[in-house]
């Protein structure tokens, strides 16, 4: 698995090598040169020996006059959001650490600051101004909610610092600073909502944490139903980190809807399940169909989500080679407590993509490490990822899985190729 999410922008390397060994060719050539014009042989070794250097300096550093790379690592171990954020903690250390052991960045180790910011946007701000000012890092690997990551923007914005965002967003107003790796709505929406109406029914109920992106989502959502001849029954929205929701379930009972889409997010969605369950209604009769329960928060749920629907471009039970190395080394280095998502391989494979950029762009100017990013491809357990030209956003795979007896998702449908993300 090292060797091969490490082939990209090791590629990259090699193209530079080459080039600095083209350089050190035409050297020799110089030197037999001066050879035959009678230079003494101490001239000629200290020729030799300067161009040596030189060589080896090009080729070690490609640019990056640096001890380390510091790399904040900004995501929550407590709070609201831990069920997701713990695991992409993990998988950007998973992937640090690979990065490390196989000589760091052209040859410069990654420093890794890590900082928990107990899912609380303002704190989250705090951090992110901490990391770059105190700490000087390069680029902030993290936040998970829209409303964290909009807290940290204008810091990162302010201080022309770097954030590699890993979570499905609305997808709106992008950032310069902000290269993102997970789907927006386009990615995650335009696939669902057909197959729901198609194989689920016509008569849809929308439900949504109160922030940016289950209002926007479930609003691009609404638009799709209805142009694909489908019916929004209703639309309610509760607070981040509610325990509470009997009375959105009865609101849902009383329109009687062929299908749930929701969009409850962080913890909400264990009670939310829960709820629907205890008051009776049933993913049999009135499947649940998510755009952000991944296999964390089922797991926290239990039997009450067997049969629910969820889409996104990863789920842990991807039937490759690479995706079974990649889960077993994360239950191996982490245990079971926690479960890889899709947050987490996308921050696994953001921390990758990150090295890439840093590596093709030879230094740590944030305008060039975002300018190398564009069309960079990346070899991820769920297969080849590209960023996009223009955008800083990811082309993706995608995937809809329903949740079976043992808690895990069966992918019953995915993209033949990757799929564009389309931004406002």
């Amino acid at each position: 698995m090292k060797r091969k999410m490490m082939s990209v922008w090791m590629a990259m390397v090699l193209g530079v090598s080459l080039a600095g060994c083209g350089n050190s060719a035409g050297t020799k050539q110089e030197t037999a040169q001066i050879e035959e014009a009678d230079v003494t042989e101490e001239e000629t070794d200290a020729a030799e020996e300067t161009s040596g250097e030189e060589t080896a300096e090009s080729e070690t550093a490609g640019g990056i006059d640096a001890d380390s790379i510091k790399i904040g690592v900004l995501l929550s171990t407590t709070g609201d959001f831990s069920i997701s954020e713990t695991p992409m903690k993990n998988a950007a250390e998973m992937a640090i650490n690979e990065i490390n052991e196989a000589g760091g960045i052209a040859g410069v180790p990654i420093e890794p600051i890590y900082m928990d910011y107990g899912s609380d946007p303002a704190m989250a701000a705090e951090k992110a101004e901490e990391l770059i000012l105190n700490n000087e890092v390069t680029a902030i690997v993290g936040t998970n909610s829209s409303s964290t990551r909009l807290a940290v923007e204008p810091t990162v914005e302010q201080y022309d610092s770097l954030l590699v965002y890993n979570t499905f967003y609305e997808g709106e107003t992008p950032s310069d600073n902000v290269l993102y790796t997970n789907t927006v709505p386009s990615q995650q929406v335009e696939g669902f909502i057909p197959y729901i109406i198609e194989n689920l029914g016509k008569k849809i109920f929308f439900v949504g944490s109160d922030y940016e992106f289950p209002r926007n989502t479930i609003n691009y959502a609404k638009t799709l139903t209805e142009s694909l001849g489908g019916e929004v029954v209703g639309e309610e929205y509760a607070p981040s980190g509610e325990t509470d929701f009997s009375s959105i379930v009865n609101k849902i009972k009383e329109t009687d809807p062929d299908v749930i889409f929701s969009a409850v997010a962080g913890n909400s969605s264990v009670y939310f399940y829960s709820d629907c369950a205890q008051y009776g209604l049933t993913q049999q009769d009135t499947p649940i169909c998510s755009v952000a329960c991944h296999e964390g928060t089922v797991k926290g749920i239990g039997e009450a989500a067997v049969g629910s629907y969820s889409c996104f471009n990863y789920f842990n039970t991807i039937d490759t080679d690479a995706n079974k190395e990649f889960v077993q080394k994360y239950i191996d280095a982490y245990g079971t407590e926690t479960t890889v998502n899709n947050g987490a391989e996308s921050t696994y494979h953001g921390v990758y993509m990150l090295a890439g950029a840093i590596e093709a762009a030879g230094t740590l100017d944030t305008a060039a490490i975002v300018a190398a990013a564009a069309g960079l491809e990346v070899d991820t357990p769920a297969g080849i990822i590209r960023m996009d030209e223009s955008n800083h956003h990811a082309w993706l795979n995608i995937y809809i899985g329903k949740v079976n007896e043992g808690l895990t998702f069966d992918i019953i449908s995915s993209t033949d190729e990757l799929v564009a993300p389309i931004v406002d």
